[in-house]
Formats: C-alpha cells, structure tokens, sequence
C-alpha cells in the first residue's frame, strides 16, 4: 500500500476529504522527521513510538547481494501493545513496550495534529483521521502488505524465529518462541534528516 492508498482508504474510514487526510499524515510524518531531527522520540499514540537507535557503527552484509553495509538505519519503531494487540501480535514487553508509548519527547495525538494543520481540522476530526491512520495500517498489514510512505518509510510484518538467549540476571539458557514483530524501515530522506 502506497502514501496515495492510504490516505483514500483513511478518508473513507473517517468520512473526510483526502485533502485533510493528507494533510494530517503529513503533519504525523513532520513531527516525527524534527523530533528524530534534534533527537527526541516521538509516539504516534496507539501506534507506537519511534526513536534514533543507539546501535554503534559496524560492517555488515547485504542481506539481497552478501556484500556492502547492512541496514544502519538508525531509526527505531517499537510498536505500541494496542497496536500489536490489534495485528494479533505478541504485544511486547510489557511495561517497557508501554513506556516506550506514554514517555516519548513529543506526544502526536488528536490535540497536537489539530493544532498543527493549516485547515484547522478540529480535534474530533483529527482524532477520526488518526483513527483511521492506524486501523488502515493495521488491515493492511494483518492482509500480509507493506505500507510505504514514500521517503518517510516502510511498516511490514517480520517473522522472529525461536532462538536460544540468555536471561541477563543469572546467566541462564532460555528459550524465546518464534513471533511475529511490526518492522519498521527508514525511507531516504528520514535517514538522510537524522543522520
């Protein structure tokens, strides 16, 4: 699902015009570019939160060619438990996962997104258009579609095999099962913004 899909299918879930449906999903891609930007986290809420990665440099591999770097986005999305609950996720880690969505540097919510736009779309619209932004995602995704929106970024559904780890209190061999996870992967111009 493309940037022009989603907004079409938000306006018609929210029964308002794509002009302000676009309008509202730029001003969600905005505020997390300049949050990002200066270093901040955003949470998108409901949604999840997104946040610069603290991965150090390193050399990889190209997962598609076995040579060059591997993805260094530095860019993460940790998805809120509603929203993983939504795609019928493993919500995540508990009180860690809903932190990450409550304590974000900057809160997009109805009230913000409303404040922000040119068109002065009132807090109950902005709150349909958000409502529709998530659940537009969420069917999309649960279909088995990638949702790109354009130099911003890609959401999709990634497989996490069963592996062996360690719990890091005692040392311990566990098992961690297989789960599905939303990934997010940062477009040109995002990477390009917060590097």
């Amino acid at each position: 699902m493309n940037k022009a899909e989603l907004i079409e299918a938000m306006a018609s879930e929210a029964g308002l015009r794509n002009s302000e449906m676009e309008k509202v999903l730029d001003e969600f891609i905005n505020a997390t570019t300049k949050a990002l930007r200066q270093g901040d986290s955003a949470v998108l809420v409901g949604f999840g939160a997104f946040s610069i990665s603290k991965r150090s440099a390193r050399t990889g591999r190209s997962p598609g060619s076995g040579n060059g770097p591997a993805d260094n986005s530095l860019v993460a999305f940790d998805s809120c438990p509603e929203f993983a609950a939504a795609l019928d996720l493993n919500p995540g880690k508990g009180d860690e996962a809903s932190a990450k969505c409550r304590d974000a540097d900057v809160v997009i919510d109805a009230e913000y997104i409303a404040s922000q736009t040119d068109s002065k779309l009132s807090e109950a619209d902005a709150k349909r258009a958000l409502d529709a932004f998530i659940n537009a995602t969420t069917k999309a995704l649960k279909k088995g579609d990638r949702l790109s929106l354009g130099g911003f970024g890609s959401f999709s559904i990634s497989k996490r095999s069963a592996r062996t780890g360690r719990n890091p209190q005692t040392g311990k061999e566990i098992q961690i099962a297989a789960k599905n996870v939303v990934k997010f992967k940062a477009g040109a111009e995002l990477s390009k913004a917060v590097n």
